[in-house]
This record gives C-alpha cells, sequence and structure tokens, in this order.
C-alpha cells in the first residue's frame, strides 16, 4: 500500500517507517524542513520526502496528489516529549489546524484510511484499567489538543468516506528514542556512571516495547474492519522502581540510584494501566517482547553509542 506517515522522523514514526518499507509497502516521509533527521538516515533512499511542519502542511499537497496515499498515518505533533510543554498553548495553535488541514487534503486525495496518533492523557482521571469507553477529562493542554483533534477528525473521516482509527498510546519505549524521556535518560546516567535522581518509584505503569507498538499499527491498516479508537499499551503495568532497577542490573548492579530525590509532581499519576482487549479482539494483536527483554535490547542500543542504522 502507499503510505504516509507524518512525525517519520521522530521516535516511533522511523520505526513505523522501517516495518512498513521492511513489509514491501510505500512510504512518503513528511518531516520537518531545514532539520537533520538522523534515525532515516540508513534508509533514506527506500522512501520519498515532503517537508513541512503542521503549521504549513499545505505545502505538501502536490506532493500529496502526486503519491495519493491509500493509508495515513499522523503522528506529527508539537510538544508531546516534555512535561515542560504539556500547559503551552502551542499545543493547541500548532497542531489542532494543521491536524484539520491534513484530514481535507487526505479526502481530496481519495485517502481510504487515516489513523490519528493521540494520547493516553486525553483520558484525565485514569480508571483501572483504562478503557476506551471511559469518560474523557484531559487535564492539561497537550491532552485537551489531542482529545479535541481526535473528535474532530474522527467526525470528518466520517463525513467525508475515511476510515477512521485513533490510537492511544500509553508508555512506549525502546532505541532511538527521545533522550528528554526517563528511560533514555536513566540509560545514559548508569552507562555514564552518575547516579540517577529519580522518584520513589511507586508508579505503576504500562510500559510497551516500540517494536510490538508498531506492529500493532500495521495491524490496523491492515485490518480493514478495523475503525474507533484504541489503547495501545502492554495491558501489564510494572513499578516504576522495578523498572529502573532492571535498567541499573544490565549495566552496573553496584550504581546508586538516588529513589525520593525528586518529589512526586501535584499532578502524579501512580497507576497507569491500558485495557487492550478491543485492540487485541479487532486485530488479533498482543504484546511479543517481555519488559526485561526491551529494555535489554534498549540499554545494548544505548551502549554502542545509539547507532541509527
Amino acid at each position: 500500500m502507499r503510505c504516509l506517515v507524518t512525525g517519520a522522523s521522530g521516535f516511533l514514526g522511523s520505526w513505523l517507517v522501517r516495518k512498513l518499507l521492511s513489509d514491501g509497502h510505500a512510504v512518503l516521509a513528511m518531516v520537518r524542513p531545514g532539520k537533520a533527521h538522523p534515525r532515516l538516515h540508513s534508509i533514506a533512499s527506500q522512501m520519498e520526502f515532503t517537508y513541512a511542519d503542521l503549521t504549513t502542511v499545505t505545502k505538501i499537497s502536490p506532493d500529496l496528489g502526486r503519491f495519493r496515499p491509500e493509508v495515513i498515518f499522523h503522528l506529527a505533533w508539537w510538544g508531546g516529549n516534555s512535561r515542560k510543554f504539556v500547559n503551552d498553548p502551542a499545543a493547541v495553535y500548532e497542531n489542532i489546524p494543521g491536524t484539520l488541514e491534513l484530514v481535507r487534503m487526505a479526502y481530496q486525495v481519495d485517502c481510504k484510511t487515516l489513523i490519528f496518533f493521540g494520547s493516553s492523557v486525553e483520558y484525565g482521571t485514569y480508571r483501572i484499567p483504562v478503557r476506551e469507553t471511559d469518560v474523557v477529562d484531559p487535564k492539561s493542554l497537550y491532552g485537551v489538543s489531542k482529545y479535541t483533534s481526535m473528535v474532530l477528525v474522527e467526525a470528518l473521516c466520517r463525513l467525508w468516506g475515511l476510515r477512521f482509527c485513533g490510537v492511544r498510546p500509553f508508555w512506549i519505549y525502546g532505541p532511538m528514542d527521545d533522550d528528554l524521556r526517563m528511560i533514555p535518560s536513566v540509560i545514559q546516567q548508569l552507562l555514564a556512571g552518575k547516579r540517577p535522581k529519580v522518584t520513589a518509584g511507586e508508579q505503576l505503569w504500562d510500559f510497551l516495547y516500540v517494536e510490538d507498538a508498531v506492529n500493532a499499527l500495521t495491524l490496523i491498516m491492515a485490518k480493514k474492519d478495523a475503525r474507533g479508537i484504541f489503547n495501545l499499551g502492554s495491558g501489564a503495568p510494572r513499578k516504576l522502581k522495578h523498572v529502573i532497577c532492571l535498567m541499573r542490573e544490565y549495566i552496573d548492579p553496584e550504581l546508586e540510584i538516588g529513589f525520593g530525590e525528586i518529589p512526586y509532581a501535584p499532578d502524579q499519576i501512580m497507576h497507569l494501566e491500558a485495557d487492550i482487549s478491543r485492540l487485541r479482539a479487532a486485530t488479533g494483536w498482543a504484546p511479543k517482547v517481555s519488559l526485561e527483554d526491551g529494555l535489554l535490547r534498549t540499554v545494548e542500543w544505548y551502549r554502542t553509542k545509539g547507532n541509527y542504522g
């Protein structure tokens, strides 16, 4: 199939592109102009590129008209990789208009399926486990902007006859992740022999290895009856302290970790667990990579200096 991937140079986008190419699909990658895209360097010759961000997304219209994607994976988003952006107004003004414009362009080129990447933070006050049918009440501008886009994209797809799939990821991790996130940050500090400062680590969070995540996305694409919103997680939360101790064990069990040296945030999420039964029923998908194996693969990637090849 012909697939447009927005946000293709990001952590998940670059993994998704590799999976699509390995499965024999044609890929048009939307990336930001004037930026280095190291995650894609080794596979750049295998796909086409179009250059824009969500504030200039109409610039890709000629490439979209020529390529005529059958499926669009919309992963591009400003400000999703750090807590400091969760209440930045740019989350609204830079993301929502471009997302809606992308849906309009998808309709104009007769795209059949749009897969929109939302966020677990859309739910706001979590129930355990979190189900797609739960009341949605986001507590940040980031969550509001994701949820607003989700609702509007679904409505436009229904109006214009596109198959809509909305994916709400929980904690996806693995090689090539953004350095600002917890797992790569702790790994790199431990590899450098430093003593990471962290919270007490009592949180129970839902971690999913990135390879499992992209397998789920491609199955959603392939299953024509899959529609609506899907949680994307492991469904098996693990205590954060255990996750951090595993990383230390793989690097050097003698290293110290500053548990409790960072206080919990006022809005700290203590238990985050996805109900993945809807995704499993629609696609037959299930996670295959254990937390232990996934963390080991991630540590080894950073140990070899993070080769993007």
